[in-house]
């Protein structure tokens, strides 16, 4: 769990420096449905209300759907990435609310590390892999 507040914690500076980054990753395949490792409960366990998920439209022509746990300590989301090859890529991380920030990560992948960032009508999506490439996408509701 204290892996996941320090990453939780680095989110907005890793952030920060992946919207200067303007490199091209390459990609590596989609992930199968993954668990974060840093989740003690089973995933499986969380409950979610019945509302529907939330709508991002982001950049790159990528679309996010996000929804999180009732007790906001888990979130899951529905990549569209078209860089990544992605479409409808689900992705459960964990994390939590402070404030009106929300942070999730899932680091269940030694390859890449995954983060959720979302405060008020903005959301970023941003990967960081094992070889110290990143690569994010900027998120708004409706947009």
């Amino acid at each position: 769990m204290k892996t996941a507040i320090k990453l939780v914690a680095a989110l907005p500076a890793l952030a920060l420096v992946t919207a200067c980054s303007t490199m091209n990753p390459t990609m590596p395949e989609p992930p199968a449905t993954t668990t974060p490792t840093t989740n003690a409960a089973n995933p499986t366990t969380v409950a979610y209300d019945r509302m529907s998920p939330v709508s991002y439209a982001c950049t790159d022509n990528s679309s996010i759907l996000a929804k999180q746990s009732i007790n906001k300590k888990q979130a899951t989301i529905t990549a569209t990435v078209p860089k990544l090859n992605w479409s409808q890529q689900q992705l459960i991380l964990i994390g939590g609310v402070q404030g009106d920030t929300a942070s999730y990560v899932n680091d269940s992948n030694p390859e890449i590390i995954y983060a959720w960032h979302m405060q008020g009508d903005e959301g970023v999506l941003a990967m960081k892999w094992a070889s110290g490439q990143t690569y994010q996408v900027d998120c708004k509701v409706g947009r």
